[in-house]
């Protein structure tokens, strides 16, 4: 290779084409087009059967690739045509040297010929100043065909040079197009349609696949002839179709936790990913608008470290207001000798059907179900705003209620539908009616199917929203042996009162809200409003009892009352966990003797006589206590 060949290789021309045709490829913008078109056609509800809200999330993540692709394009034109004009640039130059080269070299030549010539006659040993000249001008053109290629061999290193920055430069934009090929989450692990042999009790032999189970429906079907495999045959189906394993009623909860963990992990690991593309996407100057959903993307996650315990030592400040570490769960055995369990027992998870339940407590080891010697189990049902990227709250709730029911209790946080969101894009869901139709009877479904033993109570709690749920679940036909709506909405649009609900009209029903709520206290029973709530006040709705908020901290009242934490924080603070509050949700579980809710005390005065109100003044009366299983008071 002579100088200047590196200079001149290649067509700077279709180099620079190549370059601009990049640019202006619209691959990931007609793509990244047709995404928010179809994010535009779902509109801004969520409270569907299957979660609007998870579905437009996923597109919006998908965003990412095709933004990928469009900057990965955009960066590669860039360099394409900057580097071919680059070599345009010293192509032109090196063309320019070589002439200049070849001349020199011609003169060199001519120089050296004339020297020749001199030095062949006679005249060269006499006329010393001639060939001085003439070989000064000999070396001069040497000179100027090496310095010629001197110039050829920089403009070979120059070319060299920006190919190699080029070159870096597209290995860049490469890991991009890497990035976008691998970016779109994967789909639900579907079944393969693997089928294991189970021996039937009536002696003959069925191929079952895991979608068969399914279509039983029956739950008590469902577990006749899951409890007909063996250990390894139920590995088999769960490993096989675990979205499906873990949510469906009649399987054990120890079986829908391992099924269930396989799901959770895996979309986690695509919520990592995505999270990852998106702050990709933010440090290259793109999609700043995607900020709030890598915030609650990485809410999410956190959820799902909550519900796994696998990841405990990323989150070691963090505890509970009990004590407990985050991911840790207390539980008791039969003697009431505790324990702590890394993660809870996952009851059901499914991101598409925005559908999250835990369960705290002791399962049996045999049936893997809730054992015959707990007597009750609580059931919390949230409200408002509850989603996976807030559920580790709603897990916490459960948690400090478990801390003060003991041993022999257990319960169960049930996200299992989706909930109103309140926001500028969702600021009328909360009065929809689909949400809470589509989540009252999931939760009819999932509360009637428990496995739970004869004696054991089960006591759903429903917050704010949550107890319209509750309501229509109610009516619906569930059953429960006690009942608590804490700052409740409402009953549902179908319920006029408890008289409604065929299973739990007759037993005994209890409220506790905040006399300062300012979520909820504004709106209860108003018809124009609350299409979803329903009419019905739950305060003062015959056969509820309405039970004492009293104080943020039982053994410590100059911290104030549940009113003294503010209007809009004493709609949530009502589960503080040392208040009087939270002492008789529990005792509902449990049985134990709460206390009822006292009027505040009034009075007629000022200088247009009017009656007034001393604010908190029925929270600080002394205790009246009553049997949330009998009503009976108890002196």
């Amino acid at each position: 290779m002579t100088a200047g060949d590196a200079a001149l290789a290649g067509d700077a021309g279709d180099v620079r084409d190549v370059g601009s045709d990049m640019r202006g490829r619209m691959f990931g913008t007609d793509v990244g087009a047709k995404l928010n078109e179809a994010i535009a056609g779902f509109g801004q509800q969520s409270g569907n059967a299957v979660s609007i809200d998870r579905t437009v999330a996923m597109i919006r993540a998908a965003l990412a690739p095709a933004d990928l692709i469009t900057l990965a394009d955009q960066a590669w034109g860039d360099a394409a045509e900057t580097l071919g004009v680059q070599m345009e640039d010293i192509a032109t130059r090196a063309k320019s040297e070589r002439v200049t080269r070849e001349e020199a070299k011609a003169a060199e030549i001519i120089a050296q010929d004339a020297v020749d010539a001199f030095e062949s006659t006679g005249d060269a040993h006499d006329d010393a100043v001639a060939r001085r000249s003439l070989m000064g001008a000999s070396e001069q053109a040497g000179d100027d065909v090496a310095a010629s290629t001197q110039r050829l061999t920089a403009l070979d290193d120059e070319r060299r040079g920006i190919d190699a920055t080029a070159a870096t430069s597209l290995t860049g934009v490469t890991s991009n197009y890497a990035a976008a090929r691998t970016a779109m989450p994967s789909a639900p692990t579907l079944s393969a349609g693997v089928a294991v042999s189970v021996s039937l009790p009536d002696g003959t032999t069925q191929a079952v696949t895991a979608v068969d189970i399914a279509e039983l429906k029956d739950p008590a079907a469902i577990r006749a002839l899951w409890d007909a495999m063996t250990p390894e045959q139920r590995n088999t189906l769960i490993y096989d179709f675990p979205m499906l394993i873990g949510n469906l009623e009649g399987i054990p909860l120890r079986d829908r936790n391992v099924a269930n963990r396989i799901t959770a992990v895996a979309h986690r690991t695509q919520l990592e990913k995505q999270i990852e593309l998106l702050t990709l996407l933010r440090e290259q100057g793109a999609r700043e608008d995607m900020a709030p959903l890598i915030e609650e993307m990485r809410g999410e996650v956190t959820s799902i470290d909550a519900m796994l315990g696998d990841r405990n030592g990323e989150h070691a400040d963090e505890k509970d207001a009990s004590g407990q570490k985050f991911g840790e769960y207390r539980v008791f055995d039969q003697n009431g000798m505790p324990s702590t369990q890394k993660g809870a027992t996952i009851v059901g998870f499914s991101p598409f059907r925005d559908s999250y339940i835990t369960y705290q407590g002791a399962l049996d080891p045999v049936s893997g179900e809730v054992p015959a010697w707990m007597d009750d189990v609580g059931v919390l049902i949230p409200g408002t705003t509850s989603r996976l990227a807030t559920f580790a709250t709603d897990i916490d709730r459960s948690k400090d209620l478990f801390a003060q029911s003991g041993a022999r209790s257990g319960y169960f946080t049930w996200h299992g539908a989706p909930m109103p969101q309140f926001d500028l894009d969702h600021i009328d869901e909360a009065s929809r009616r689909g949400f809470a139709d589509t989540a009252a009877l999931r939760l009819t479904v999932f509360m009637n199917e428990l496995a739970v033993p004869q004696d054991c109570d089960v006591v759903p709690i429903a917050h704010s929203f949550g107890a319209a749920v509750l309501g229509g679940a109610e009516y619906r036909g569930l059953e429960a042996d006690r009942v608590v709506y804490v700052a409740p909405a409402g009953l549902g649009h179908h319920v006029d009162g408890i008289e409604d609900f065929p299973e739990t009209k007759d037993v005994p029903h209890f409220v506790l809200q905040a006399r300062s709520d300012g979520v909820v206290g504004w709106n209860q029973g108003n018809s124009g409003l609350n299409r979803g709530h329903g009419v019905t006040n739950p305060l003062t709705a015959d056969g509820i009892t309405r039970l004492e908020t009293g104080y943020i901290d039982i053994k410590n009242p100059e911290r104030g009352t549940i009113e003294s934490t503010g209007n809009v924080e004493s709609h949530s603070t009502v589960f503080e966990p040392s208040s009087t509050s939270m002492r008789n949700i529990s005792r509902v579980v449990t049985g134990k003797p709460v206390s009822l809710y006292h009027e505040d005390d009034s009075f007629v005065g000022g200088i247009n006589p009017r009656r007034q109100t001393i604010a908190d003044s029925g929270a600080k009366k002394p205790e009246e206590l009553i049997s949330p299983i009998t009503l009976e008071r108890i002196e």
